[in-house]
């Protein structure tokens, strides 16, 4: 079922959209079309499988990964190295029992306990900083036709 989020009440941080996917295939195709376009974007991808195919692991956003391993996660979150994985990685050292706990702050309760769902179901989770509206417009666009569960928009402040 494809769901939407709006943004919440307080605008700051950085904006992002996330997308579900349930494969590597579908995943891999969006990733290779966004790092074609003329802006270089950041953003991350998070999941739970072992299966990652060697031409998905040479993708951009999955060249290098980061685990994290919370009390309450029956197995280990792959998260792209970068400021997402270190965000992560500074609420699991606070005490963040669960990818869910990780999350909350940045996203809703619902939201976070959604994307935690979805990892542990072994989907793929895609998180892309949108910088301008063209991003806003085209990655959305993009994501909304390839993503066959959610796309969201969310604003992250990651030294919180």
């Amino acid at each position: 079922m494809q769901g939407a989020w709006g943004i919440e009440a307080e605008r700051h941080g950085a904006q992002f959209v996330v997308a579900v996917f349930d494969d590597w295939e579908t995943l891999h195709a969006v990733l290779v079309e966004l790092e074609a376009g003329p802006t270089r974007r950041s953003g991350a991808v998070l999941h739970a499988r072992k299966d990652i195919p060697p031409q998905a692991s040479a993708v951009g956003l999955l060249k290098e990964m980061s685990q994290l391993n919370f009390a309450r996660s029956p197995r280990h979150i792959g998260c792209t190295a970068g400021q997402f994985a270190e965000g992560l990685s500074a609420r699991l050292s606070r005490g963040a029992l669960s990818l869910a706990d990780a999350l909350h702050g940045w996203l809703s309760s619902e939201q976070a306990l959604q994307l935690e769902s979805h990892i542990e179901k072994g989907h793929l989770v895609l998180c892309v900083e949108l910088r301008t509206f063209e991003d806003f417009s085209l990655v959305c666009g993009r994501l909304v036709q390839a993503s066959p569960h959610m796309v969201a928009l969310c604003n992250i402040r990651f030294e919180s």
